[in-house]
């Protein structure tokens, strides 16, 4: 029995150092399994850490290094312009790549200090500061490429300015802002968005565009709008009976003077021209005109000063001022003398005949005759040769004295037409006509009786066309 007991005893000793000897195994085994870990630990980041956005859970310093790499690889920075023009610049395309300091070392050495088994579970987030560095050849190369370099694509910007006359007035056109960017300021803000990583870069928002200098709202340009469109505003119609001259903003334009100042003048030669041409165009002083006399045969009259006589200096003045005020009006022109009507027949039917060959006159008044009469002109024995052509009555008047170096002539009435040349009635003739002032003439007027010369006062008026001629055939004598 004694022999027994000590069997059982032996057995449950015997279990007692084999558990011991399990757990004493176990214990070894978790205790080179901790150190393993343990050691592992002090080159790998624990589970559950996170660097700058990286999962480094159980990576080394390099691993890290290289997943921050990879990841600014894949950096893109938009950048956004006018017109629609968007470009990048990718991470991959200049080689960018951090530069680490210790940092990461440090964070390794720091967590040997933490019990690793509770990182199983907890995560550490942690933010360390990394420098940015990448190829600055390649930088530079992708710069100068981009898009709002390109010159198809780039607009500078344009000051805004006044635009020709367009046949109503002057425009002003509005500044172009374009989207041509200085260049100094897009590289510096290009750069320090890369450096922090920025995902895009408005060139709006960092005012890098050229600017225009001059605005539509320009106080100098508006004010020059304005004094050049007032004149070129003004309408000056001119109607020479059926013909019609106009002057408008198109001729006006031309006229236009603007000195360093904007200040806006009229070149008087312009005007100028322009009222000598419608002289040259519409004056008949002195021309020749076709007369169908009261003898049947039609002649040319030459000579004499009757017709439209433009007076130049007053017109230029007058149509200077009326452009300077935007006039718009129908004006006649300034004249020194005017005929009856424009066109070829500036004389009309109103006119008197005198034929120095008969010594014989006719009056039409609105193509009725009013008057017939013989007279009496200059006396050729002495040299008192009437002037023929065309002229006109310059005024009439009672009781005149016609006065020479040597004599006085009272006249009930007197008329006229060339210098002291006119037409007069003459009290101390008994008779008129025929060759008598061949040798008895008159010092160059023609002399009426005086029932005729009161019969074309009381019809004739200033203006009126006296044609002078000789006619050979119709002496009356």
């Amino acid at each position: 029995n004694i022999k027994a007991k000590g069997s059982s005893q032996d057995k449950v000793t015997s279990r007692k150092n084999i558990i011991l000897i399990v757990a004493l195994a176990l214990i070894l085994i978790l205790a080179i399994i901790y150190a393993l870990i343990a050691n592992y630990y002090t080159s790998h980041f624990y589970n559950n850490t996170i660097i700058n956005s990286i999962d480094a859970s159980n990576k080394t310093v390099e691993d890290v290094q290289n997943e921050i790499n990879n990841q600014l690889r894949d950096y893109e920075l938009t950048i956004e312009g006018r017109a629609d023009i968007t470009d990048t610049i990718t991470g991959y395309n200049i080689e960018i790549r951090a530069v680490f300091d210790d940092s990461l070392d440090r964070l390794l050495e720091e967590q040997k200090g933490y019990d690793w088994p509770k990182y199983l579970f907890n995560t550490r987030d942690i933010e360390i500061e990394t420098m940015i560095d990448f190829d600055e050849e390649l930088f530079e190369l992708n710069f100068n490429n981009l898009l709002i370099f390109k010159e198809d694509l780039v607009t500078p910007p344009a000051n805004a300015y006044l635009d020709e006359f367009d046949g109503t007035s002057y425009k002003i056109v509005p500044e172009v802002y374009g989207n041509k960017v200085k260049e100094d300021i897009v590289k510096e803000a290009v750069l320090d968005a890369i450096y922090v990583l920025k995902p895009s870069l408005d060139l709006e928002e960092i005012d890098s565009y050229e600017k225009p200098t001059i605005f539509e709202d320009d106080p100098d340009l508006v004010e020059l709008a304005t004094n050049l469109n007032k004149p070129v505003s003004a309408k000056i119609t001119y109607e020479f009976g059926d013909d019609i001259e106009v002057v408008d903003g198109d001729m006006i334009s031309e006229w236009l003077i603007v000195d360093e100042n904007n200040q806006v003048s009229i070149d008087n030669e312009g005007v100028k021209e322009f009222v000598d041409y419608i002289g040259r165009t519409y004056n008949t002083f002195g021309k020749t005109r076709k007369l169908k006399t009261s003898y049947g045969p039609t002649i040319e009259v030459k000579g004499g000063d009757y017709g439209w006589w433009l007076n130049r200096g007053k017109e230029v003045e007058e149509l200077t001022e009326l452009i300077k005020a935007g006039a718009k009006l129908t004006k006649e022109p300034a004249y020194l003398q005017k005929a009856a009507h424009y066109g070829d027949d500036d004389v009309g039917d109103t006119y008197v005949e005198v034929n120095i060959t008969a010594q014989h006159l006719f009056f039409y008044k609105d193509g009725e005759l009013v008057l017939e009469s013989d007279f009496v002109s200059g006396n050729l024995s002495k040299g008192y040769v009437n002037p023929t052509g065309t002229f006109p009555v310059q005024y009439k008047e009672r009781n005149a004295i016609l006065r020479g170096e040597d004599y006085a002539s009272p006249v009930d009435f007197w008329m006229p037409f060339y210098r002291d040349i006119g037409f007069h009635d003459a009290s101390w003739r008994n008779t008129f006509g025929g060759k008598i002032y061949k040798t008895n003439g008159s010092r160059g007027c023609i002399n009426l009786p005086r029932e005729s010369a009161k019969t074309m006062y009381e019809h004739i008026e200033r203006g009126v066309a006296v044609f002078v001629y000789e006619l050979p055939g119709t002496e009356n004598y």
